[in-house]
């Protein structure tokens, strides 16, 4: 099969870009998602709704995070990607402190794939009961890399 045969026809490369950055900067209680605020946007495939960030269909996006924290001393936070409701352990990330610092930090990345339905994404803060507060910024940039083909192209 040649390229020229392909019944969809060659896929045009993408014309507009979507990409956008995240901050965070609050203090949520523990097993809560992380509220996010817009630094910049590009595009319209990336959407923020206070804590959730909707993707729309058709394409495959890089996500990267990174948090800092300042729990107890020798304590923990952990950071745990939702995708569409479910904790995505995979991409989670666990960050103890020590017993002279309070400080931690957590960073990840990880592609998703949305072929059909809009996909939500949240980041869930987890700490321990004996942590009074978490003070908690950081930034979650999100990129659509590119167009998914739809099935039955070539």
């Amino acid at each position: 099969m040649n390229f020229n045969d392909c019944l969809c026809g060659p896929i045009k490369p993408c014309e507009s870009f979507s990409y956008a950055q995240f901050g965070v900067q609050s203090s949520p209680p523990s097993n809560s998602n992380i509220p996010m605020s817009v630094i910049f946007q590009e595009g319209s495939q990336i959407i923020l709704m206070d804590t959730e960030i909707v993707l729309v269909p058709g394409f495959l996006y890089l996500i990267d995070f990174i948090f800092l924290a300042t729990p107890e001393a020798d304590s923990y936070m952990q950071i745990t990607p939702k995708i569409n409701g479910a904790l995505k352990l995979l991409y989670s990330f666990f960050a103890p402190t020590g017993s002279a610092s309070r400080n931690t930090s957590a960073s990840g990345s990880f592609t998703i794939p949305v072929p059909e339905d809009n996909t939500t994404l949240t980041f869930n803060l987890t700490y321990p009961a004996t942590v009074r507060n978490i003070d908690i910024s950081g930034a979650v940039s999100v990129t659509a890399l590119h167009k998914l083909k739809k099935e039955g192209c070539c």
